[in-house]
């Protein structure tokens, strides 16, 4: 016999919320994969849109900058360098314009660098590398210097 499902209510706010966070947490495995397929990478463009889709419903700018920066990352995964460029520039825009953590900075600049390494632009991809350095060196927490330091090594120009 089969038990009856406890049924889960949810306001809109908690909705949304648990949608964009679970499929945020969600694209990490592909991008952190050594060679995901192109159909994972699909997958998780569509999860960093749907983040990005639920934040703009109750988040502040700083979970849209966050959102941002996954779109960019998925889309360097990729190697498309427009759209990457695109939402990578958004997320350094939002992040000036923000409350943002000091390591949010070093993010922006650091899926910067990438982007412009995926487009081609060897010059904009040292600058931008050499800006997102600069903040990782600026971070208090060792644990956030760590993770952001650590993102940033795995590519180079």
């Amino acid at each position: 016999m089969r038990m009856p499902e406890k049924e889960i209510r949810l306001t809109m706010e908690e909705f949304h919320k648990k949608v964009a966070v679970e499929t945020n947490n969600q694209i990490w495995p592909t991008l952190d994969a050594k060679n995901p397929t192109q159909a994972q990478l699909e997958e998780a463009l569509h999860m960093a849109y749907a983040s990005r889709y639920h934040w703009s419903k109750i988040g502040k700018p700083v979970n849209a900058m966050r959102a941002e920066y996954m779109i960019a990352r998925v889309y360097c995964a990729m190697k498309r360098g427009e759209p990457a460029l695109f939402h990578a520039k958004r997320c350094l825009e939002i992040s000036k314009e923000s409350e943002i953590e000091d390591w949010d900075l070093a993010f922006a600049y650091e899926v910067l660098a990438r982007a412009h390494s995926v487009a081609g632009n060897k010059a904009k991809c040292k600058e931008y590398y050499g800006l997102a350095q600069n903040a990782i060196n600026e971070i208090k927490n060792p644990e956030d210097k760590k993770i952001c330091q650590g993102e940033l090594d795995k590519f180079t120009c």
